[in-house]
C-alpha cells in the first residue's frame, strides 16, 4: 500500500460505524512465538517496540480474533520455540488506544494484500478512530455480528451501501474478503481489526487467558509458576514436530471461541 505524506486524511470508514448492539469494549489478543511469550512472562509485561511503519514506540493487539502469521509460519519446523502463543488481554488495560486499523498494518505494509488492495489508497486512510468503540462499530458495519467477525465473514449485502466514488471503502472489502476461509490468498490478518497502544501493558491483573503447546509447558515449572502468578486461565494445544507453526492457527482459534462462550462474551 502506498504511504501518505501529510495529514490530508481521507478516512470514509469512520462514517460507517456501527456499534449498536455490540459490546462496547471487546477483549484484545497479542500472539507471539513460545520463545518471545516466555520473555513477557519473566518479564511480566507487554512491552513496547519500535515500529519501523509508524515510527512510534507501540505495543499491538488484535481485537477478539487471533490472526498472526510469523516469517516462519509455512516452515515445518522441530523447534517449539517458532510455535505460537495467544495472550487474551483485558481491553481495559488499554484504556486510550494510539491507533485502530481495520486490518494488520504490518502485513499492508509488507505488501501482504497488495493483490488486492487498491493501488492509490494510501495505508494512514483506512484508520478508524481511535478508540475501543470504533472496533465494535466496525464490526457491527462490516460483519454485522461478533459470530461473523471472528469467522472472517462480511455481510453479503456490504456493497448495496458504498458509495462508488468510496474508494478507502471499497479498498477495503477487496483487502477483507481476502480474510475469508475459501479465498485462493485466504488470510485472517486481512480482516482483523488491529489496536495499538502506545504504553508498556503488566500482565497481572490484564491477561485473562493463555494459549500455548501443551509440550511446552510439561515438566516446564518455571514458566507454569510464573504464568499461574499472572492470575490467567491457561489453555493448550498439542503441538507435534515437524509441522508448520501456521498449522497450529485453528486449534488456537478453537479454543478462544471456546473461551469466549464459556464466558459470555459470543
Amino acid at each position: 500500500m502506498p504511504r501518505r505524506d501529510g495529514v490530508n486524511y481521507d478516512r470514509q470508514l469512520i462514517t460507517h460505524s456501527r456499534p449498536d448492539g455490540l459490546p462496547a469494549k471487546l477483549p484484545l489478543v497479542h500472539m507471539t512465538a513460545a520463545w518471545s511469550a516466555t520473555e513477557i512472562v519473566r518479564s511480566g509485561k507487554f512491552v513496547t517496540r519500535r515500529c519501523d511503519v509508524f515510527g512510534a514506540e507501540l505495543l499491538y493487539f488484535f481485537v477478539l480474533r487471533p490472526a498472526y502469521r510469523s516469517r516462519f509460519g509455512n516452515e515445518e519446523s522441530h523447534q517449539i520455540s517458532r510455535f505460537p502463543v495467544a495472550f487474551i488481554v483485558r481491553p481495559e488495560a488499554v484504556p486510550s488506544p494510539r491507533h485502530v486499523y481495520p486490518f494488520d498494518t504490518g502485513g499492508a505494509a509488507k505488501g501482504a494484500f497488495s493483490s488486492k488492495a487498491d493501488k492509490y489508497v494510501p495505508l494512514e486512510d483506512y484508520a478508524l478512530e481511535a478508540s475501543h468503540l470504533a472496533a465494535t462499530g466496525h464490526i457491527g458495519w462490516a460483519f454485522g455480528a461478533l459470530e461473523a467477525y471472528f469467522a472472517g465473514r462480511l455481510r453479503e449485502d456490504i456493497n448495496d451501501d458504498i458509495p462508488v466514488f468510496e474508494s478507502v471503502t471499497s479498498g477495503f472489502v477487496d483487502v477483507a474478503r481476502m480474510g475469508v476461509e475459501l479465498s485462493n490468498e485466504h488470510d485472517k490478518r486481512a480482516s482483523t481489526i488491529e489496536l495499538a497502544a502506545a504504553h508498556n501493558v503488566d500482565l497481572v491483573g490484564n491477561v485473562r487467558l493463555v494459549i500455548l503447546p501443551k509440550q511446552y509447558l510439561e515438566g516446564n515449572n518455571p514458566l507454569t509458576d510464573l504464568i499461574e502468578k499472572t492470575g490467567a486461565q491457561v489453555e493448550l494445544y498439542d503441538w507435534q514436530p515437524n509441522r508448520a507453526p501456521d498449522e497450529f492457527q485453528k486449534d488456537i482459534r478453537r479454543i478462544c471461541r471456546e473461551w469466549y462462550g464459556a464466558e459470555g462474551i459470543m
